[in-house]
């Protein structure tokens, strides 16, 4: 099968790619090409270009291979990273509309917010085998670019009327491409993102803190440009972890 630009690629299929941008080794049937100007960059630059391709070998011809190869068990190791926190992100998303929080798409408000939620949901698995969260936060802020350029979830800086000022800080949420790539990864009959395990602890979690989010999200909702560093420092004092909307 002759190559196919990243950029061309369902967004969710562009993360076959991950492994070998992030010199991690490779999916099964997949080879990747990035221009040699690319070649000693951050991955996440590779990620926003246009001329990285990739090439599958898809021995059943058909397009429901790419989507198996995303699920599959030996795939696993490699995609690890960018998959659990890929569909954490999800849940949270889901389980903040199930427990009656918020009906719309909920933001992370900001990097050290998607650290929080993934020791929230994976904290049993620290120290073992199954840990895959990042190890720094510039790694997290990393692999976050990455997602965003690869068009799996938003990151941009903290709306003004939220912050009152222009941070460091990004706000970060799951998009449609990106829960489509978590409902592949619910539905597989093998779990290795600890996806199950993962709901629990965060349904458990929000209804332990649901009025202090609430009140979170009833403020940012009332927000403008005049509200200044007010709901940035409430959503932080009282939310475990800290939400926009």
């Amino acid at each position: 099968m002759p190559a196919r630009a990243l950029r061309d690629l369902p967004p969710h299929l562009r993360l076959l790619a991950w492994p070998a941008l992030n010199r991690l080794g490779a999916v099964d049937g997949v080879t990747v090409s990035v221009p040699p100007e690319l070649a000693s960059s951050p991955p996440s630059l590779a990620c926003y270009s246009g001329s990285v391709g990739l090439t599958y070998r898809d021995d059943a011809g058909t397009g429901a291979a790419w989507d198996d190869a995303l699920t599959a068990p030996e795939s696993a190791d490699v995609l690890a990273e960018p998959l659990r926190l890929v569909s954490t992100m999800a849940l949270w998303d889901e389980v903040i509309r199930e427990e009656g929080v918020y009906r719309g798409n909920i933001y992370l408000a900001s990097e050290r917010s998607v650290a929080v939620l993934l020791d929230t949901a994976h904290g049993t698995a620290r120290g073992t085998a199954q840990d895959t969260a990042p190890r720094t936060a510039d790694r997290l802020a990393e692999l976050l670019e990455q997602l965003h350029a690869l068009e799996l979830l938003y990151r941009f800086p903290v709306a003004y009327k939220f912050r009152g000022a222009h941070g460091l800080e990004r706000q970060c949420r799951i998009n449609g491409w990106g829960r489509l790539l978590f409902r592949l990864l619910d539905a597989a009959p093998h779990d290795p993102y600890g996806i199950r395990t993962a709901r629990a602890r965060l349904s458990r979690h929000v209804r332990t803190h649901r009025e202090a989010y609430r009140r979170g999200v009833a403020a940012a909702s009332a927000a403008e440009d005049a509200s200044g560093a007010r709901i940035w420092a409430d959503i932080h004092a009282e939310q475990p972890i800290p939400v926009l909307i």
